[in-house]
């Protein structure tokens, strides 16, 4: 099949490249790390010295059929645009969006990829945070201030987009970033990233209904997060179907553990529909008996529902978020 422009072999951000986005001059940086649909390095501001993230997309063909590629790129500019319109302290900030049109944004011309530069928080992802919690000896539970605060930020994030009707599609703890490096401590900064790019939910819903031809599943994250509207109607998708993958993000929290596969995932979802007592279904679950917090994970449990309208919105979810954390 003849090159496509936004072939990754055509997009070389080499360190020292120099480029123009929002009316600013930045000078690229390292890597930041590479997906199955683009690449993301670190840049900065020539004249202020902010360190940004540069997402340039660039669809890797042993992932995306590159037939797909014009949706991709439809996808990538509808998202960077919207996003950039969204401001609030727990969502990274998109910047500028930047079609790059034969390479116009760059000096040299070196690159045509559009791109984002978004706000770059340094510290870790609270995927990492969760892996390295840890947990009491009986109960297997973590509800403290430090994962209070991060979960009540998380949900302040979703309320915002919800409130103006806007679906993120891709919450997860490897999407939400902290300034703390340290499980122990609350972060003065938590981030819900990764609104305003292409979704690599949106890409694995799409595959899977055939919208979107993909060459090869690896590497195209995980379908562990996605409601069951989601992997089965992509476009259809309300605001709560971003509960669902919430309530899988609350659940490894407050659990100190990632779930290992969406088999996991299913275990929470027959326990949700047994009749048994809320503290009866977190032990078979491997929680123990997290005496005092039942209401708050009946509360995620109930994110768990088939049915998207029985969820509990974001904003019923941030009170009582912050009713525990005024109670500590």
């Amino acid at each position: 099949m003849p090159k496509h422009y936004l072939d990754r072999d055509n997009c070389n951000p080499r360190t020292g490249l120099r480029f123009n986005a929002g009316g600013r001059e930045f000078v690229m940086g390292g890597k930041v790390g590479d997906g199955a649909a683009g690449v993301v390095r670190k840049a900065t501001d020539t004249k202020s010295g902010e360190v940004v993230a540069v997402k340039l997309l660039a669809p890797d063909p042993k992932y995306i059929d590159r037939k797909a590629f014009d949706d991709v790129a439809q996808r990538f500019r509808r998202e960077g645009t919207r996003g950039a319109g969204l401001v609030h302290e727990n969502l990274i900030k998109v910047i500028a969006y930047e079609e790059n049109e034969n390479g116009s944004a760059f000096k040299s011309g070196a690159i045509s990829n559009p791109f984002l530069v978004m706000e770059f928080v340094a510290g870790r992802t609270l995927e990492s945070l969760i892996r390295n919690l840890e947990t009491g000896p009986s109960t297997g539970v973590v509800v403290n201030e430090t994962t209070l605060s991060i979960a009540a930020r998380v949900a302040q994030a979703l309320r915002y987009l919800h409130d103006r009707r806007i679906t993120h599609r891709d919450v997860k703890p490897a999407n939400i970033f902290l300034s703390s490096t340290s499980p122990h401590h609350v972060p003065s900064v938590v981030k819900l990233g990764d609104f305003g790019v292409t979704k690599w939910g949106d890409f694995l819903a799409a595959a899977a209904t055939g919208t979107l031809t993909v060459t090869h599943h690896q590497g195209l994250g995980t379908l562990k997060y996605m409601s069951p509207e989601q992997s089965i109607k992509p476009r259809d998708v309300t605001v709560r179907s971003d509960m669902f993958s919430f309530g899988i993000t609350l659940f490894e929290l407050f659990g100190g553990r990632v779930l290992p596969s969406p088999h996991h995932v299913f275990e929470i979802m027959s326990a949700r529909q047994s009749r048994e007592p809320t503290i009866a279904k977190l032990k078979k679950l491997g929680l123990g008996t997290p005496w005092g917090h039942a209401d708050l994970f009946e509360l995620i449990l109930d994110m768990f529902l088939l049915g998207a309208q029985g969820r509990p919105s974001s904003r019923k979810v941030l009170g009582r978020l912050q009713y525990l954390e005024e109670r500590l």
